[in-house]
């Protein structure tokens, strides 16, 4: 099983939407994925619920409970995380993380933040048994901006990957209200959109168990 944790501890970067969209992708893909929602806002959750059951099947997980559990025959579980998480939960997701995404938006308090929250990280990593492989998701990104620049100039003093970008588009908004993802879409509707994906994800797969995927959508075009 492999774990991928989106952590940021900044509300409003995007953490369950990128979380449930990954899901979504695996699930698509064939394969068997949990969604562990560990924030009590439920946001994950309510997604899952809303869901049309023809869609791929993706495991809900209730993690902000005490004693949840990941059902074992999943491939990969997609950990959602709160927003001012505490550091004793973090520390835990962390030492359980395969992969761990950081979504940070184009603003300076954004910036800041993912300054203070990637020191934290650090300041763990050394002392962990396994290294997960860390990389950071730019969000709702306009990339003619001045403060899209100061983010990639941010990324590049730091030694961890700069993952994607992904454009500031309403169609994350209009998926989520309806329990699908981006790839649940019609064609014409996500192809500005997948080239960035299957970045994503190509780079979560680092060691090539599956052949990059040819992404149609399970709804009617």
């Amino acid at each position: 099983m492999r774990s991928i944790l989106v952590l940021n501890s900044k509300g409003g970067c995007g953490k369950t939407t990128i979380s449930v969209n990954i899901a979504s992708f695996f699930a698509n893909w064939g394969v068997q994925v949990a969604l562990a929602d560990f924030d009590k806002q439920h946001s994950s959750t309510d997604w899952l619920r809303a869901r049309p059951k023809e869609y791929p099947h993706i495991f809900s997980v209730a993690a902000w409970q005490d004693d949840y559990h990941i059902p074992e025959q999943a491939d990969y579980v997609v950990m959602d995380t709160p927003a001012g998480i505490d550091e004793e939960l973090m520390q835990q997701l962390i030492r359980q993380a395969n992969i761990i995404l950081i979504p940070i938006l184009p603003s300076p308090l954004d910036i800041r933040a993912a300054g203070r929250l990637i020191h934290d990280i650090m300041q763990q990593y050394s002392s962990l048994p396994h290294k997960p492989r860390i990389g950071i998701i730019a969000n709702r990104v306009r990339r003619q901006t001045r403060i899209y620049n100061a983010l990639k100039h941010f990324v590049a003093k730091l030694d961890i990957d700069f993952v994607v970008s992904l454009r500031d588009t309403q169609n994350y908004v209009a998926t989520t209200d309806k329990g699908i993802s981006l790839f649940e879409l019609p064609n014409w509707k996500k192809q500005k959109d997948i080239d960035s994906w299957c970045q994503l994800i190509n780079w979560i797969n680092y060691n090539k168990i599956f052949e990059t995927p040819k992404l149609e959508s399970t709804a009617e075009n």
